[in-house]
């Protein structure tokens, strides 16, 4: 559908060439087209439009054979169509104009130039004040466009470091978790209560996580479950821990009658020491 809306245009009148052909193409290169290709039976030349950032959106090919000139030219579709007719007719002409061996007919010429001609001249009649608006306009536009943009790289930037903060932030988080998880909850309650049992009631977060090598944090969090769940109590000043933490109840294996048998006689068993 793009392609469809583009501007096209293409013209070919009759033309001939007296003499030899091809004829000397050495004019050509003053007029700063991309590429003059002669062959036997033709001349094709190319020219582009460069727009933003060099990238071509206009092009131009002229194909001159020996009876006939073929014109035509290609832009966006957002490009003034009556501009990039204007642009390609005057090449033509130009170029028809270099090589005085070639003849036309004047009624073909008329045809091709004259919609061009109209359009030059409807342009140069046109108010100074209606152009000067046109071209405020545009000018604000692109003043708008140009914050805009400034505003979207600004936005991007903040993204950019905001992303990064973020990162360092989630790595920190993780190195964290690591070290907490360094120890299972059940280990460090029997800890914190085995350190209770021997400092008589007292408890030093920092002095237990260092020599644990854990955080004080997670120190305070054990000593803090241990006192929600009623294993340790705060009498007086001190903690004191009411029943051993466990890390569950295991059953007992039964004896075998062979096993007890031999419990009876003293085999297998603790001996006994002398007297």
């Amino acid at each position: 559908m793009a392609e469809a809306m583009q501007f096209c245009f293409q013209r070919t009148i009759a033309v001939e060439f007296s003499g030899k052909f091809p004829p000397d193409a050495r004019a050509l290169s003053g007029l700063g087209f991309e590429s003059v290709a002669v062959s036997k039976n033709a001349i094709t030349i190319r020219k582009s439009q460069q727009g933003i950032h060099a990238l071509p959106i206009a092009h131009l090919e002229i194909v001159l054979g020996q009876k006939s000139a073929t014109l035509r030219a290609q832009a966006p579709a957002s490009a003034d169509p009556r501009l990039q007719e204007l642009r390609a007719v005057a090449t033509f002409m130009r170029v028809l104009s270099l090589f005085p061996p070639v003849r036309a007919n004047a009624a073909e010429l008329a045809r091709l130039a004259l919609p061009s001609l109209d359009t030059a001249s409807s342009m140069a009649d046109a108010p100074y004040e209606s152009l000067s608006k046109k071209y405020s306009e545009a000018h604000a536009d692109l003043v708008s466009l140009l914050a805009k943009n400034r505003a979207l790289l600004r936005s991007s930037e903040e993204g950019v470091l905001a992303s990064l903060e973020l990162e360092r932030q989630c790595s920190a988080l993780l190195s964290r978790i690591r070290a907490l998880e360094a120890i299972s909850d059940d280990a460090l309650l029997e800890l914190i209560q085995e350190w209770l049992s021997s400092h008589h009631g007292t408890f030093n977060a920092a002095l237990f996580a260092k020599n644990h090598n854990l955080p004080p944090a997670r120190a305070e969090e054990g000593l803090s479950r241990l006192l929600v769940s009623g294993e340790v109590k705060k009498i007086s000043g001190a903690f004191q821990s009411r029943i051993p933490h466990s890390h569950g109840e295991f059953e007992r294996k039964k004896q075998t009658p062979l096993g007890a048998v031999a419990s009876l006689l003293g085999i297998g068993g603790r001996k006994k020491r002398a007297p």
